[in-house]
């Protein structure tokens, strides 16, 4: 579904669904996503822990390994359908085209190379140049994300580095062969804030220099808004509301969404702390109708009865909610959030 300048976008998801099939059942762990990417922008990808956003990075790039499957859904770049290439398609792919960096560095380097040699082979293996220049071009990389000494440090084993070194180490693979999108699946994760704002900056010049986009998942809307120039919303493995960054902070319309921001702490101005009630439904066993209606203060009959449709709320914003019609004031649904009774709801 895109609803901006089809000119500027770069990937469109469309009715993407991918389960896995458990003995316990089936996981709906993204159940009918759909989004758009722009160029020269920063999309964030928003929700809790179980929202379905990691699944749906993976997804875009055919990462998500057994039990898991896509079942459904288009990933279009262009005219191109990334969910129907074939593997040795999706290789040229990733990395060429589209890059990850994960969550955990540490984990997605090799600790039984030097980081330098893993820089050197990607470029080797994505442009076929020589071993001598590779190795020059990764020590020109480590210098770009401004890891100190870098003739030295590209003969580190990863262990021998820092948490936020080694999230450097990631971006500049990631960046290494000037793709077309980065996804950066919450690559400030455990980072102080020094290195986080570093790491953000990275980010940010290289989409605005280079005219590519970003997916950034994260669940810090502190870090999105200072960063992101779109956000999608994602509860149980559905996007719940998407719009710019002014329209999701301003004029938020879906009550999860509310919720979210107003549960998140300001040190700006002094306002009470909300909690949303319950946690994230199990997947194997959604609730009927619309999945947040157990943990909405708004609830009505309709909404668990019947799942909504995704509705206009603005231009270019959008909201699958039965109550986006504006009954309930912004000042009501801020006082619901913001009242004792929510908080006691919510311990």
């Amino acid at each position: 579904m895109d609803h901006g300048n089809s000119a500027d976008v770069l990937l469109r998801v469309q009715d993407l669904r991918t389960y896995f099939y458990t003995y316990q059942g089936i996981v709906q762990a993204v159940n009918g996503a759909a989004f758009s990417i722009y160029r020269g922008e920063i999309t964030g990808l928003v929700g809790e822990s179980g929202s379905g956003k990691s699944v749906t990075a993976l997804s875009i790039l055919q990462l998500v390994g057994p039990p898991g499957k896509i079942i459904g859904g288009e990933v279009l770049v262009g005219e191109r359908n990334l969910l129907a290439l074939g593997q040795a398609e999706m290789q040229n792919i990733r990395g060429r085209e589209i890059s990850m960096i994960f969550q955990e560095p540490r984990l997605a380097l090799n600790p039984v190379f030097p980081v330098g040699d893993q820089i050197a082979r990607v470029l080797r293996l994505r442009e076929g140049i020589s071993k001598r220049e590779a190795r020059q071009r990764a020590i020109d990389m480590l210098r770009s994300v401004e890891i100190p000494d870098p003739e030295r440090r590209v003969r580190a084993y990863p262990h021998e580095l820092s948490g936020g070194m080694c999230q450097r180490v990631m971006i500049a693979m990631a960046m290494g062969a000037n793709p077309k999108m980065l996804i950066a699946d919450e690559p400030t994760t455990g980072l102080d804030v020094t290195v986080q704002a570093l790491v953000l900056d990275l980010i940010r010049e290289r989409v605005r220099s280079a005219r590519t986009a970003c997916l950034f998942i994260t669940h810090d809307l502190g870090i999105v808004a200072e960063l992101c120039d779109r956000i999608v919303i994602m509860y149980a493995g559905r996007v719940v509301e998407h719009g710019t960054v002014e329209d999701i902070f301003c004029s938020p319309c879906h009550p999860y969404t509310q919720g979210l921001i107003e549960s998140t702490l300001r040190v700006d101005i002094e306002k009470p702390i909300a909690t949303i009630p319950g946690v994230v439904p199990d997947a194997i066993r959604l609730p009927s109708g619309c999945a947040f209606h157990p943990r909405c203060p708004f609830a009505e009959a309709l909404c668990r009865e019947e799942e909504p449709a995704m509705v206009s709320a603005g231009d270019n914003h959008f909201a699958r909610c039965h109550i986006v019609s504006n009954r309930i004031s912004k000042k009501m649904r801020k006082e619901v959030w913001t009242s004792p009774v929510t908080l006691e709801a919510g311990e």
